[in-house]
């Protein structure tokens, strides 16, 4: 993303990380990789058929009503299991804010996390976000890996032009030896007490969320860690496109 402020290439956003590590003047620090853990899954159960009524007449009449009520069908059981693999597929890391206008805090539980690093240039961010997204999404398909939660961008060192990352997703902890490409690490999520915030529009326009983020803490005079991470509640890829809604974690001290 290009800064729309000034004539040269450099992000506002970079100015804004710059402002993160010179902890004196604000207290974001720049972004750093943090560790994290497991999310168990869970199992669901089937009721047993109602047996057959012990008194029941010869077959010179119908049925009594209670012989003639369907028994539970066995496919049935099973059809919570879909609903709840979505649903943890659309987890993040914590709880709505009561407000996603105003930042929250809250602390954050490690999850189990699949990610790719790598670097990318500013102007084709969103675009080397969804690329990395894509890339683990399809390894843990074919490695039979559920994914727990929305997908996540892990800010590594940032400069005026290009950024270091880890893009993943949080999974359920995969059982034995996964067979995932090499450039597929596991690791887990950051964790942690946190603060929040939320921006809502288009990620060309998220330096502005990262100079309220500065401001909100310098005037709160809250410390937090060299790190911050981004959590994609939808899936848009175009920069341009308002309707993005993204959570921004950073940790404290």
């Amino acid at each position: 993303m290009r800064n729309p402020k000034t004539a040269s290439s450099s992000r506002s956003f970079m100015a804004i990380a710059a402002a993160l590590l010179a902890v004196g003047a604000f207290c974001l620090a720049g972004p750093a990789v943090a560790q994290t853990a497991p999310k168990p899954g869970a199992v669901d159960s089937s009721p047993l058929p109602a047996p057959p009524s012990a008194a029941q007449p010869q077959a010179t009449q119908p049925a009594p009503a209670q012989a003639q009520a369907p028994t539970p069908d066995p496919g049935a059981s099973a059809a919570p299991a879909p609903q709840q693999s979505a649903d943890a597929a659309n987890a993040t890391l914590g709880p709505p804010p009561a407000d996603p206008g105003s930042p929250d805090e809250l602390t954050v539980a490690p999850k189990a996390e699949a990610f790719v690093q790598g670097e990318a240039s500013w102007d084709d961010a969103l675009k080397t976000i969804r690329d990395a997204q894509k890339k683990v999404k399809d390894a843990l398909d074919a490695a039979g890996i559920k994914i727990a939660g929305r997908p996540l961008t892990r800010f590594v060192k940032t400069g005026d032009d290009k950024f270091n990352y880890e893009i993943g997703y949080p999974i359920e902890p995969p059982t034995g030896q996964p067979r995932l490409p090499p450039d597929v690490k596991l690791g887990t999520t950051p964790s942690g007490a946190a603060v929040r915030f939320t921006h809502h529009g288009s990620y060309d326009d998220i330096d502005g969320t990262y100079e309220a983020i500065t401001v909100d803490l310098d005037a709160k005079g809250i410390e937090v860690n060299d790190a911050f991470l981004e959590e994609y509640l939808n899936d848009v890829s175009d920069p341009s496109d308002a309707d993005l809604e993204v959570y921004i974690y950073v940790f404290k001290k």
